[in-house]
């Protein structure tokens, strides 16, 4: 298991110089100028017309671990999506999850306008919104590869993922001074993406075996009518048989993606991206049967 990506794309690049320059500017000017102006708040944004708002707050970090914890992530996980998608993909999925994060926190109090509320709230800053859309476009990448948490429990990236997913959820509204709602807009916005792009393929959550393995009942897919027996069930059993061996399968991932490294993501035909996303959802199952 091995610490960080093999390669930084000159996207992921691009962004931490801009993160930690504002940072360093941030800190010398004063916090509350720029909170100000580039902040989120939602009341500036909706009454005052402050519509740069959704797209500046992500560069701004409140302290050295805030923008540690944000941009280590970005690194370790933005730089392999990256290398996949290529700069422009990846820059464009980045800003959209982080200011549709970001539009996503002013529901709430807009709502509560509308209910007769009249106070402000604090504004919103930080890059989690984009951080959050960053682990699940991982997590539906690569669903089974493990990390470590807090560098000694290992668990499937997508495991990881639904247990944040579920913390964010329950942590809405609990007044603790972090903006969940931010969080949970990037995790919706980023499924949104993902989908409408046709590069959501699923956590890849053996449901199924599962529910099989529960009930000791094997589920199949009847889509034939007019079969039974034995060799009928078998051939129905879809995620079940390989149809090729998994070497076959990794030689055929592992020559599309020296491809990538040779001209970019961007080169593939739309039947090579298929394939690829089909691929990695193949050998993903395979990797949920074996378990």
């Amino acid at each position: 298991m091995k610490f960080g990506p093999s390669k930084m794309g000159e996207g992921v690049r691009q962004l931490l110089i801009a993160n930690v320059a504002v940072f360093m500017l941030s800190q010398i000017m004063g916090m509350g100028i720029w909170a100000g102006w580039f902040g989120l708040n939602p009341h500036d944004v909706i009454f005052g017309l402050r519509i740069w708002q959704p797209f500046t707050y992500m560069f701004l970090h409140g302290g050295f671990w805030h923008i540690a914890m944000n941009m280590l992530m970005l690194w370790m996980f933005g730089s392999e999506l990256e290398n996949i998608w290529g700069r422009k993909e990846f820059l464009r999925f980045y800003i959209v999850t982080g200011a549709g994060a970001g539009v996503f926190s002013l529901v709430p109090y807009f709502i509560g306008v509308l209910s007769g509320y009249r106070g402000t709230i604090p504004s919103i800053i930080g890059a989690s919104g984009a951080i959050y859309a960053i682990l699940l476009a991982y997590a539906v990448t690569y669903p089974d590869r493990k990390v470590l948490v807090y560098m000694l429990v290992p668990i499937k990236v997508k495991y990881l993922m639904l247990i944040m997913g579920f913390m964010t959820f329950a942590s809405v509204g609990n007044g603790d001074g972090i903006s969940h709602i931010t969080h949970l807009g990037g995790l919706v916005v980023g499924w949104f993406f993902l989908k409408r792009n046709g590069r959501y393929r699923g956590l890849n959550i053996p449901w199924r075996q599962w529910l099989g393995r529960f009930s000791k009942i094997r589920i199949v897919n009847n889509d034939t009518p007019g079969k039974s027996g034995p060799s009928a069930s078998k051939s129905q059993q879809k995620g079940w048989h390989r149809v090729r061996s998994e070497t076959e399968l990794r030689k055929e991932m592992d020559a599309l993606l020296d491809k990538i490294t040779r001209v970019g993501y961007e080169k593939l035909s739309n039947t090579e991206k298929e394939r690829l996303l089909e691929l990695s959802s193949q050998l993903s199952d395979d990797g949920d049967g074996l378990d």
